[in-house]
C-alpha cells in the first residue's frame, strides 16, 4: 500500500469515526426532548435545562459531522455542469474548490480558536436559562470541527491533485464501493 492510499484510509477513517461517534449525539437529544415532554406535558414539571442542552446537542452533532458529510460527498453540490465536464477538468475544479476552501477554513479555524479560548478564559456561562450551563465546552467544539474538516480537505485536494497531474493512485473509496455492489 502506498503512503498516499494509507494517508487517504487513515483520514477517510477518522472523519468515519469522528462522524460515528457524533452519531450519538442524536441519541442525547431524543432522551432529552423526550424527558422534557414527559416533564412538561404529563408530569406539569418543564425542565430548566431540556431546551438549552438539546440545542447544544444539536449544535455540536451538526458541526462535528461535517468532515464525515464532506467525505462522503454529503453536501449540497450543482453537478448540472460539473458532470458535463472531461475528468481531469473536474478534477481541476476540485483542486480550486478545496484550496480555496481550506485557506477559508484556516481564517476560520483561527477565529473559532481565539473564540472558544475567549469563552474558557471568561468562564463564560450561558444566559438563556436560569440553569446557566458553561459554554466554553459548546464553543470548544467548534475549532475542532473546523480542523477536522480542514484535514478531510486536505484529503480531497490530494485526491483532486493526482487526478489532475493523472496519477493512477488506490482510492479506499473504490474499496468501499466494490464491497458494497
Amino acid at each position: 500500500m502506498s503512503k498516499v492510499t494509507r494517508y487517504l484510509r487513515v483520514q477517510d477513517g477518522l472523519s468515519d469515526w469522528v462522524g460515528r461517534a457524533t452519531s450519538w449525539l442524536t441519541l442525547g437529544i431524543i432522551g432529552v426532548l423526550l424527558y422534557e415532554v414527559v416533564a412538561r406535558y404529563i408530569l406539569n414539571a418543564p425542565t430548566v435545562w431540556g431546551h438549552e442542552l438539546s440545542t447544544m446537542f444539536f449544535g455540536a452533532l451538526s458541526i462535528l459531522a461535517g468532515s464525515y458529510t464532506l467525505r462522503h460527498h454529503g453536501h449540497v453540490r450543482s453537478d448540472v455542469i460539473y458532470r458535463l465536464l472531461p475528468y481531469r477538468v473536474q478534477a481541476f475544479c476540485d483542486l480550486v474548490i478545496f484550496a480555496l476552501g481550506i485557506l477559508v477554513l484556516a481564517v476560520f479555524f483561527r477565529m473559532a480558536v481565539d473564540f472558544a479560548y475567549h469563552s474558557w478564559s471568561i468562564g463564560e456561562f450561558s444566559n438563556r436559562s436560569v440553569w446557566r450551563p458553561p459554554l466554553w465546552p459548546i464553543k470548544a467544539t467548534i475549532p475542532l470541527a473546523v480542523g477536522l474538516l480542514i484535514l478531510q480537505c486536505l484529503a480531497e485536494l490530494v485526491r483532486a491533485a493526482l487526478r489532475v497531474a493523472g496519477v493512477r493512485y488506490d482510492d479506499p473509496r473504490d474499496d468501499e464501493a466494490s464491497e458494497t455492489a
